[in-house]
């Protein structure tokens, strides 16, 4: 229900052939929704509920009495679910997922419920019957199909083959129609219990591009002191294989093809398979949210207007700030500003052409650099920037 094939090349990747993302976009959108207290209390919930509806020999009065309630209370915590996590990728696109209901899958089983129709009669009556229990609608060719609105178990007899059959069929449609959310929600609490510490606390450990060598020591680091949390990922891949595309200039394009179980397999191959790219999401130090760099230049701040500045963005924010910073508090920053405005006054008062305040700009600069990897020591420095 909730599976997908993903197509990937270069930094892209495509769901189901046509809805194209970049390489962690997908994840990057997971990371900025935040209710995993509620997602968890939603897992709970479903694991509980399924554990009711599912047919036993030994059903009680109240298992079946509360049945119906059950039933119910477990679509409203889908559709909840739904509602949560429907409008994030790829399942904003592929809209069929929630198309199966649980009502549609006990209507898949109506022989195990009541549907208040008197059977001791040798025909069903000519025309549609209404019952307590649901609508029976016969169609054009005589068949009476039953649409259940009230879900009451009938009693199951053990010693009857096929009613045990029916029951055991009914068992694993609705255990596969949670665990598929439960699965979800899994995924969703994953997101935010070990891709976004390991993104926090690791991978921008260097401030740029992490090395490969650097990426696989993180990586190590986080499963020593995390329990082994991205191992425990079991990554469900149902086919693999090579299938031609066309990209969006109509051009055929080799692409791997892997059909994902589940969602947080898909995220884990793309995270990985992103970083090798340079592509990986990183948290905006002005704005908290999370943006993806797409390899080119490191990025610490995202490009988001600002909210009472639409004409400036985190990243320009960000940027000044961070060399006031530097200025503040790093003496060689400091002095290279003092020397800089000191020389832009120059120019400005015509005491210096636009040549020579360029050249002096790109000494300074470089004399910057290098004491900064302690190449010249600081007094020699001062000295010769100020002239």
């Amino acid at each position: 229900m909730f599976s997908f094939r993903a197509y990937f090349w270069n930094n892209d990747v495509y769901i189901n052939e046509k809805y194209k993302y970049a390489a962690s976009e997908i994840l990057t959108a997971y990371l900025n929704i935040e209710f995993v207290s509620l997602a968890e209390d939603l897992r709970y919930d479903l694991k509980s509920l399924k554990r009711k509806l599912l047919f036993s020999e030994d059903m009680s009065y109240d298992f079946c009495h509360k049945y119906n309630n059950n039933v119910y209370s477990a679509m409203r915590k889908i559709r909840k679910t739904d509602d949560m996590l429907g409008s994030l990728p790829p399942y904003d696109k592929l809209r069929q997922y929630n198309k199966i209901t649980l009502e549609d899958v006990l209507k898949g089983h109506t022989l195990l419920f009541e549907d208040g129709i008197d059977h001791s009669q040798d025909e069903w009556p000519e025309e549609d019957t209404v019952s307590g229990f649901g609508l029976a609608e016969r169609s054009e060719n005589g068949i009476y199909h039953m649409h259940l609105h009230t879900f009451l178990p009938v009693e199951i007899d053990y010693t009857d083959y096929d009613i045990v059959e029916r029951a055991e069929e009914a068992n694993r449609d609705i255990t596969g129609y949670f665990d598929n959310y439960v699965s979800l929600l899994d995924s969703y609490i994953s997101v935010h219990k070990i891709f976004r510490p390991f993104i926090e606390n690791y991978l921008h450990r260097s401030g740029t591009f992490p090395a490969a060598n650097e990426v696989a020591s993180y990586f190590d680091a986080f499963n020593k002191e995390h329990g082994s949390a991205f191992q425990r990922i079991k990554c469900k891949m149902e086919s693999f294989g090579y299938k031609v595309l066309n990209d969006e200039n109509n051009k055929p394009i080799l692409c791997e093809e892997i059909h994902f179980a589940d969602l947080i397999s898909f995220l884990y191959y793309d995270f990985f398979n992103g970083i090798k790219k340079n592509f990986i999401p990183n948290q905006c130090k002005q704005c908290g949210r999370f943006f993806l760099i797409r390899a080119g230049k490191y990025f610490s701040y995202c490009d988001t207007p600002l909210q009472d500045e639409l004409d400036k963005t985190c990243r320009d924010v960000g940027a000044r700030r961070r060399y006031d910073d530097k200025c503040k508090n790093d003496p060689v920053w400091q002095t290279y500003n003092r020397a800089y405005k000191a020389h832009y006054a120059r120019y400005m008062k015509k005491k210096m052409t636009v040549s020579e305040f360029e050249q002096w700009s790109r000494f300074a600069s470089e004399l910057r650099d290098k004491a900064l990897a302690e190449e010249i020591n600081f007094d020699q420095y001062y000295t010769d920037i100020r002239k």
